[in-house]
């Protein structure tokens, strides 16, 4: 009879080295599609919308703390600006920490965009708010052009645009977006998503980040988990919510410097009637 030839199990060691290399093949993907941003180019059709056809660039969740990151964000302003926006927003969260040491990397990574000319409006997100003197990051911030709401609400191009305080760490004043404004057009400007249902019905789109879309993803961008803020809505479209709702996935990262299926986004949004 022919004996059983069975090949030899694998010892742990080899285990453990295998789960090793699948563990640092993931690692560098991760690193590397971290440092990919993806062009979302979207035509979102809005039932309470007159400004038709015009063009929002939306940045988000930068996370300024470190040189690689200032890098990253001058690409994706490079990116928006190339796409000849009409408007340029940025959801929050241009800090991890909000430590005034930081600040340079701001005035560094928007420095293209001291002489450009487009309407530029930001609002804080809720690592922003971990900042000692707030008075001196928002006048870091404007310095390279942005506007930044907070709960306050201008008009743009004919278009209304309000911005409130960081719901989780600010004093938001929902009365901002509560008014109507002087257009049958309206952007709520909030940084976390799930707070969506605090706007009034003449709210025409809400736009948000936050949530990294998950940041560390399965296959397919399945996430994993996702903050407080950002369970609810976690990155994207939702027509169907208290009034329409856009996720970015934004640029940076928080905890592990690296995204996994969930690379970084900017949005091109082009609004439509109806």
């Amino acid at each position: 009879m022919d004996q059983d030839r069975r090949k030899p199990a694998l010892s742990r060691r080899q285990v453990l080295g295998m789960g090793a290399l699948a563990g640092l093949g993931l690692a560098c993907y991760g690193d590397l599609n971290s440092r990919r941003i993806q062009v979302e180019r979207r035509e979102l059709r809005l039932p309470q919308w007159d400004a038709d056809g015009v063009k929002v660039a939306v940045l988000a969740d930068v996370h300024l703390d470190d040189e690689g990151v200032v890098a990253l964000t001058q690409q994706a302003v490079e990116l928006a600006l190339k796409e000849k926006p009409d408007i340029l927003v940025h959801l929050g969260d241009f800090t991890s920490t909000g430590l005034a040491n930081y600040y340079p990397f701001i005035s560094k990574a928007f420095e293209a965009l001291r002489d450009t000319t487009i309407p530029k409006l930001a609002i804080l997100g809720n690592h922003d708010k971990l900042a000692y003197g707030q008075k001196d990051l928002i006048s870091t911030i404007e310095s390279t052009g942005w506007n930044v709401l907070v709960n306050k609400r201008v008009e743009v191009q004919g278009i209304t645009i309000s911005g409130v305080d960081d719901p989780l760490r600010g004093k938001p004043d929902w009365s901002v977006v509560r008014e109507s404004g002087a257009s049958k057009s309206y952007i709520s400007l909030v940084h976390e998503p799930d707070y969506v249902d605090q706007n009034s019905s003449n709210v025409s789109l809400q736009l948000s980040g936050h949530s990294h879309g998950g940041q560390i993803c399965l296959p397919g961008g399945f996430s994993v988990h996702t903050p407080k803020g950002a369970r609810n809505f976690i990155k994207g479209f939702y027509s169907g919510a208290a009034v329409p709702l856009y996720v970015s996935r934004g640029i940076g990262t928080v905890g592990p410097k690296f995204r996994l299926f969930c690379p970084p986004e900017v949005s091109i949004l082009t609004l439509r009637s109806g």
